[in-house]
């Protein structure tokens, strides 16, 4: 029997952080080589087409509900995939396996940087329901181990790619001094020190910022943001996959000061692409970012750190030793892998 994957929520409208785009990208893959993979989505959702969806009512009301729902239970399968949010308690209610993925420990261990929905969806919720999951996997060794401690059981890495098809993307024109960086505007994502080196980069040069508003001191002073810095500053908001890499192929260096995160898609989407790639110095960066990267500390100034943009800026990767770096990454190796172990 086939598996299923509860999409509901990746799948709600406006939803494109790393978390939804694994889950749609994870699905892809599953039904190009599992062809009797089905999927429960958002009935309003226009971002899958083809072969295995089964609209469902959406919205959190309607993920509460989902095993409930008669299109839930006329399917028949013999795992139910989570890869982007816990499931429906009403899940673990009946006797179908649960394999859940969890992306980061970010909900355990700064989960005051979290709003309540999130804390109790990714921290309460699961620490509960956790020992009742079949398989628990994650995307890198490095977070596997540390949820495992936290949550005191097994749990399997499995692997993570690039978010959007970077086949698409346009030719590389990086003539332009343009900074990118990319993510929700919430405090884990750093944008204050983002923000704060602007001021010390060349007149000539711009800093974009792809990702919705969020949560949090600096979310909440967007529009002041904005307004301070005139048209040096672009934001683009919830941009499209073809805005995204458009960006990407005009940007020389891409930029990420996270202070925690559970792989970083962006900053391997942008060195999959060849752009110079500046992060801070945390233990997951130096797991996923390319060779070439220039790791900082998250103590550094604005004006020390605006140096190191300019410095990467102007030593671009060769194309073999991007070629090498990207073809680490394949959401049919993480199929392939999935597969094995929930019919394990």
């Amino acid at each position: 029997m086939p598996i299923a994957l509860d999409l509901v929520l990746a799948t709600r409208p406006n939803a494109s952080t790393g978390i939804e785009r694994y889950a749609i990208n994870l699905f892809d893959a599953l039904r190009g080589i599992a062809h009797d993979t089905i999927a429960f989505v958002d009935e309003r959702s226009t971002v899958l087409n083809g072969d295995g969806l089964v609209p469902v009512k959406g919205g959190f009301a309607g993920w509460l509900a989902l095993p409930s729902t008669k299109q839930y239970r006329k399917q028949l399968f013999d795992t139910l995939v989570c890869p982007a949010f816990p499931p429906s308690p009403l899940a673990l209610l009946n006797k179908t396996p649960v394999a859940r993925i969890i992306h980061d420990d970010f909900p355990w261990t700064r989960s005051n940087a979290m709003n309540f929905r999130g804390r109790f969806l990714f921290r309460d919720l699961e620490t509960r329901m956790a020992s009742r999951y079949k398989s628990i996997f994650a995307p890198t060794d490095l977070m596997a181990h540390s949820l495992s401690d936290i949550l005191r059981r097994d749990v399997v890495p499995i692997g993570n790619a690039p978010g959007i098809d970077l086949g698409a993307a346009p030719p590389a024109d990086r003539a332009k001094q343009q900074l990118i960086a990319v993510g929700t505007i919430e405090p884990r994502k750093n944008y204050n020190t983002i923000l704060a080196l602007e001021p010390y980069l060349p007149a000539d040069w711009s800093l974009a910022i792809v990702g919705r508003n969020g949560w949090g001191p600096v979310a909440a002073n967007w529009e002041k943001h904005l307004a301070e810095r005139g048209g040096t500053l672009e934001w683009h908001g919830h941009a499209s996959d073809q805005t995204l890499l458009a960006l990407y192929q005009t940007s020389k260096c891409f930029i990420s000061m996270s202070l925690a995160e559970g792989f970083n898609m962006p900053l391997v989407e942008a060195g999959s692409l060849g752009l110079a790639v500046v992060c801070s110095d945390i233990e997951i960066h130096r797991t996923v970012a390319p060779p070439w990267a220039s790791f900082v500390p998250l103590s550094i100034s604005s004006e020390d750190l605006a140096n190191v943009v300019l410095q990467a800026s102007n030593n671009l990767p060769a194309k073999a030793a991007v070629a090498a770096y990207s073809e680490q990454f394949s959401w049919i190796a993480i199929a392939k892998r999935l597969l094995r172990q929930v019919s394990q």
